[in-house]
This record gives structure tokens, C-alpha cells and sequence, in this order.
């Protein structure tokens, strides 16, 4: 009988340890998963390499980055490859320019108005404003010239791992024009693998020669390796438009 009570405390022992080691194990992964979290943040603000070298070695290979939702065409291009130029590098996928953009249109003109360096300076191209309105714009395709129509929608876009190292490196490293940030608090959901940070910065708007300061909430999910797979922000953007003087109306 004796003897019964004691396997029984033994087995009932050695379950509780194996259930300490556990939660510690579990804390450990969060207390990296939310050191990796801030590292990007970090890393964000400091330098272009800083950033290739955080998203080279935390994100999965079948990681996503989603830069934030906008109303829009739906495509990528580089500014800093050539300037005055707008040549179209990816079209998003299930976005309003599916189908009628390609990878290689040059736009030449958006509703009458010329693609030049200043007009793109000055957000004079009518690729943004109310959804569900159609733009009419001329492309240059395989040397000819070509008239589209895009009726302007929500874009939700994402890159993969593979694009969003391509987008940094074609990247002018002035653009990293960060006056100051701070990373306010992290915060970790252990039942989804999530953390999330919680940052401020004072930023110069190149092209309008204007500070700015922004609140950011970036959330980021983790495999069982401890690598990023979803990236997302939510931002103060209509407060940033407000700083460089736009007016915005619904």
C-alpha cells in the first residue's frame, strides 16, 4: 500500500516538473520572440543593411510582410531607379490593376497629366483618392504606347521574403531619415505565437522638406522556430497627412 502511494507521488512529481520545464520552455521562446520583435524595430530605423540583415535572418521563407492597406491602382515601382520615371516592377495580386498592368509598363501620362520628377514630387498623378472611380492613364508597352483604364479600390498588399529583400536593396539609403524613435511596449499573445510593439518616431518627409511624428503598432507572428511569419503595421497616417498639409475628407 505503502509502497502504491509512493509511485503514485512519483509519477504525480515527475509530471509537475515536466510541466515547469514546459511553461519555462514557453517563456523562453516568448522572451526571444519579443527580443527578435524589438531587434527588427530597431533595425528599421537604423540603416538599410541593418534592415536586409533582420529580415535575411528572422523571416520564414514562407514569411509575409503586409506594408498596410491603401486605395489605389495596385502595383509597385522604384523611385530611386530612374528619375521622372515611373516603370512598373510587380502588379498586386487581386488588386483593381490586375489584369491591365504589367510588369515593364512605363506610365506616360495619369488623366492628361505628364509622368515627370516634379509631378510625382508633388503627388499630381491621380493614382490615390476615392475608391470606385475610373482613371484613365497612358502606358508605354514594348515600345508602343498604349491607353488603360483603372477603376481605383482597396489594395491589401503583402510581399513575400524574396520581395521585400529586393524592394530594401533597390532602396536609396537616404531614405533611412529617422530624427529620433523610441519603442514604447511590447506586448505577447502566447496563444497565437504574437507580439507586438508599440513605437514612436519623428521623421523628415523628403519631399516636402517637413518633421513629422507617427505612432506605430507592428504586429508579428512566429512559427515554432521562432522566424516571422506574418509582419503588419497599424499607423497614424491620416495624423502624418495632416503634418504635411493635406486636408482629408471622406
Amino acid at each position: 500500500m505503502k509502497s502504491k502511494s509512493l509511485l503514485v507521488m512519483v509519477v504525480s512529481l515527475a509530471f509537475s516538473v515536466s510541466a515547469l520545464f514546459a511553461g519555462h520552455h514557453e517563456s523562453n521562446a516568448m522572451q526571444a520572440n519579443e527580443m527578435t520583435a524589438k531587434a527588427w524595430i530597431n533595425a528599421s530605423y537604423t540603416s538599410k543593411q541593418e534592415m536586409l540583415s533582420s529580415i535575411q535572418n528572422n523571416m520564414a521563407e514562407d514569411g509575409l510582410n503586409y506594408p498596410g492597406r491603401f486605395v489605389g491602382f495596385g502595383f509597385n515601382w522604384n523611385p530611386d531607379l530612374d528619375e521622372g520615371r515611373m516603370v512598373v516592377m510587380r502588379v498586386i495580386e487581386n488588386s483593381p490593376a490586375e489584369g491591365i498592368l504589367q510588369s515593364g509598363d512605363e506610365f506616360i501620362s495619369v488623366e492628361g497629366v505628364e509622368v515627370n520628377q516634379k509631378n510625382i514630387d508633388e503627388e499630381k498623378l491621380a493614382f490615390s483618392g476615392l475608391p470606385g472611380k475610373q482613371v484613365n492613364a497612358v502606358i508605354l508597352r514594348d515600345g508602343k504606347t498604349k491607353n488603360i483604364s483603372v477603376t481605383r479600390g482597396i489594395v491589401n498588399s503583402s510581399n513575400t521574403k524574396e520581395q521585400s529583400l529586393e524592394s530594401i536593396s533597390e532602396a536609396d539609403e537616404a531614405n533611412w531619415t529617422t530624427i529620433d524613435f523610441r519603442i514604447n511596449e511590447v506586448a505577447s499573445n502566447k496563444k497565437e505565437n504574437t507580439v507586438y510593439v508599440w513605437h514612436w518616431h519623428k521623421s523628415l518627409n523628403t519631399t516636402f522638406d517637413l518633421e513629422f511624428e507617427q505612432n506605430v503598432v507592428t504586429r508579428f507572428m512566429f512559427n515554432e522556430a521562432g522566424k516571422v511569419t506574418v509582419r503588419s503595421d497599424l499607423s497614424e497616417e491620416r495624423l502624418v497627412q495632416s503634418q504635411l498639409g493635406f486636408s482629408v475628407s471622406r
